[in-house]
């Protein structure tokens, strides 16, 4: 039962953090892109047109760390990728009880994280800071990390009961 209960939550979990990963993703590229096409058209006219993003480098640092985030958390449905000479010898009971000691680290390191970056969304609402350029208050930036540590620790909290040892390049 709570196996099914995980395997029903962490799917659509799973599922919001491809789609954040990816409108993140796409539009750190496009964030990129535009500069750099706007950075030659600063230069060509002399600094006379400046059509750069305002704070894009400070935008483009706190995507790529929920990019990271979201891409790890959606990584795990699979399995993650892995290079092993020993675990991939061992018959299917190690090689599956294996895989589940890993995931019980990954849900004990998602959990650290989730609850040291709370820990800072809390301390930054409190001393009010915000980012540089955009003035974004850091406290959503750290709270939205928190969020995808959670959601990291679930998805990997339903691999400590399913996963069976094969790694998807292995299949």
């Amino acid at each position: 039962m709570f196996v099914t209960l995980l395997r029903r939550i962490s799917g659509p979990v799973e599922a919001a953090c491809l789609l954040l990963g990816g409108l993140c993703l796409f539009y750190m590229v496009f964030v990129v892109a535009f500069n750099v096409l706007a950075r030659i058209v600063f230069d060509a006219t002399d600094t006379a047109v400046n059509l750069m993003i305002p704070g894009a480098i400070e935008q483009v640092s706190y995507l790529l760390g929920i990019i990271a985030l979201a891409a790890l958390a959606a990584s795990l449905k699979e399995g993650m990728i892995a290079v092993d000479f020993v675990v991939e010898r061992l018959p299917d009971l190690p090689r599956a009880l294996v895989a589940r000691f890993w995931f019980l680290g990954v849900v004990a390191l998602a959990l650290v994280l989730a609850w040291l970056f709370w820990e800072d969304a809390l301390a930054t609402h409190a001393r009010g800071e915000e980012t540089q350029d955009l003035r974004i208050p850091m406290f959503l930036i750290y709270g939205l990390y928190a969020l995808q540590c959670l959601a990291l620790a679930v998805i990997a909290l339903r691999e400590v009961f399913t996963a069976d040892g094969h790694h998807a390049e292995l299949l």
